[in-house]
């Protein structure tokens, strides 16, 4: 445990400490790349499924609609797209791959660590990398979704969270707050990252994907770290990972400069 990083943003990581009882809602790893248009098409993504089929037997599409913008002339226009997100699961359905036309995602409700996490990351990366083939990369991003539950919890944010994240859940007035929610975007040493938090009402959720809504008052954490640096080079499974790595310790840092001491031992620091 020991001191507080003061620069969550460019300083050092902070040693890892794992928690038995980690208040995860959900991870996630990403990797983009430029737009491969075929990979709508079922056939064109079989050899990527056959790849990785014993270890995610479970299949669906999705179809996902988007608005795109065009600025033709003076005059902004947009329509309506569809897109097709492949979707691929564990035995359990605890781990998720989603397949689209520009990006590669692995998410999972049930974390382990983050060594454990790469490692099937890259298991993904390395079978996409040797079927379908993305040229080039684009942008690589980790993100971590904690919740906390519980009155008996919430009534004691401020021993749990540090002050500069709490503004006005203050413990005379939490349990008088119906929603408190804030969201900063900051540059980074490794690229950028987009922190969403604050305390939530019951049956809300700024992000239903990465944090279902619950049947109770919770405070959430989102962090989201992103990088751009390996944009324009070669997809390289190795590579990418070790770039995952990094955005992934970003947000672990800013992670543990959001929480206490007290927080660690609440939640099983090991």
């Amino acid at each position: 445990m020991g001191n507080r990083h003061e620069d969550p943003l460019f300083g050092d990581i902070p040693e890892r400490t794992l928690l038995g009882n980690a208040p995860l809602v959900r991870v996630l790893g990403q990797v983009r790349f430029p737009k491969i248009v075929k990979i709508a098409e079922e056939s064109y993504i079989a050899d990527f499924q056959e790849a990785i089929r014993k270890q995610y037997p479970h299949f669906q599409s999705e179809v996902v609609q988007g608005v795109e913008l065009n600025l033709a002339g003076q005059e902004l226009q947009h329509r309506v797209m569809s897109t097709v997100i492949w979707r691929f699961f564990d035995p359990t359905r605890v781990l998720r791959i989603s397949l689209s036309q520009d990006a590669i995602t692995l998410e999972t409700a049930k974390y382990v660590s983050r060594d454990d996490f790469l490692e099937r990351l890259g298991f993904v990366l390395t079978s996409l990398q040797e079927t379908i083939g993305p040229s080039l990369v684009q942008r690589v991003g980790f993100r971590y979704v904690d919740r906390l539950q519980g009155e008996k919890i919430l009534g004691s944010l401020d021993q749990l969270i540090q002050p500069e994240l709490l503004n006005v859940l203050q413990p005379k007035l939490t349990s008088n707050i119906d929603i408190s929610m804030t969201e900063i975007t900051a540059t980074t040493k490794e690229g950028k990252l987009i922190a969403r938090y604050g305390l939530a009402p019951m049956n809300y959720s700024h992000d239903p994907d990465m944090a279902p809504p619950v049947g109770e008052r919770s405070w959430v954490l989102d962090v989201d770290s992103y990088s751009t640096d390996c944009a324009g080079q070669d997809f390289s499974a190795k590579m990418l990972c070790g770039e995952l790595d990094k955005v992934a310790a970003r947000a672990y840092s800013f992670f543990r400069w959001s929480i206490t001491d007290q927080f660690l031992e609440q939640f099983g620091a090991k």
